[in-house]
């Protein structure tokens, strides 16, 4: 008994945590656009480099001729927990982006989540997703804003995006 309390307590200090399989961390959206996949393509580039600060760097596959971007990040994302965020921590959502655009179309697939609270004393913990409801909160709390800003850039629609008349 004392040796399970001990584990326990050791584990909670650490927060052990164990993932979601992959296939509940991830989150699949196909959704249809107003623009051609070059166009899509090239306004998507302009929005990882915006967004991203640096493309260069967080983009680790560009394949135009197929329309495929693919990305890592580490989002920032307070809304994930309040109690969190009133302490003083900060919540991180890391992820891949997987961009597939064809014409007036585009799939963005979310995956490998993996939601952390960074703590000044204690460094970084990971909290989950331990299940795909989890994935489903993260998606609301954090990806749903950055898919619709995405879109938005993709049709031409946001600040990120400019046109060319000038």
């Amino acid at each position: 008994m004392r040796y399970i309390f001990s584990s326990l307590l050791i584990c909670l200090s650490f927060a052990c945590v164990t993932l979601a399989p992959k296939s509940e961390r991830e989150i699949i959206t196909v959704l249809e656009t107003k623009v051609s996949k070059d166009d899509a393509y090239d306004r998507a580039l302009i929005w990882f480099a915006k967004n991203l600060n640096n493309s260069n760097w967080a983009v680790q596959v560009k394949d135009k001729p197929n329309g495929r971007i693919v990305s890592n990040i580490k989002l920032l994302c307070p809304n994930m927990s309040a109690f969190q965020s009133s302490i003083g921590n900060k919540n991180y959502i890391d992820f891949s982006v997987d961009l597939t655009l064809k014409d007036k179309k585009v799939r963005i697939i979310f995956e490998n989540l993996v939601y952390s609270v960074w703590n000044y004393q204690s460094g970084e913990t990971v909290h989950g997703p331990t299940s795909a409801e989890e994935s489903k909160k993260i998606e609301a709390n954090c990806l749903a804003s950055i898919r619709s800003d995405l879109v938005d850039a993709i049709n031409g629609l946001s600040s990120n995006t400019r046109s060319d008349d000038f």
